[in-house]
């Protein structure tokens, strides 16, 4: 089963934590995305631009500045995981979720989702 992690922060709340507790985050993510690898549950993963540089397509060509789920946390780091069932995925999403003390979000790719 493939799974879609989401971690969702604003990039004001990071710049808010201690320079030791982001590179505690920081070392933490390395180990555990290497542990996620070599078990052959991490696909991929993707940082994102911080939501000062986002910006919105939408109908019509408009172009808007900003992140899409404006009353929300913008998306900061996505995962792709292959694991044997929702339950290690809740497992894994709450493992990041003790470590960055926030929520993660995980939602399940559809079969035939992804495409070459």
């Amino acid at each position: 089963m493939r799974y879609v992690l989401s971690w969702h922060i604003r990039e004001t709340e990071l710049h808010d934590r201690s320079p030791a507790w982001r590179e505690e985050a920081a070392a933490f993510l390395a180990r555990f995305e290497d542990e996620l690898f070599v078990a052959s549950e991490l696909d991929w993963v993707e940082v994102l631009d911080p939501e000062s540089q986002a910006i919105v397509g939408g109908p019509g060509a408009e172009i808007r500045s900003g992140f899409y789920n404006q009353g929300g946390k913008p998306s900061a780091k996505i995962w792709g995981i292959r694991v044997a069932s929702r339950e290690r995925a809740i497992a894994i999403a709450a493992t990041l979720a003790g470590q960055l003390d926030t929520w993660i979000e995980v939602r399940e790719c559809l079969p035939g989702a992804q495409r070459p």
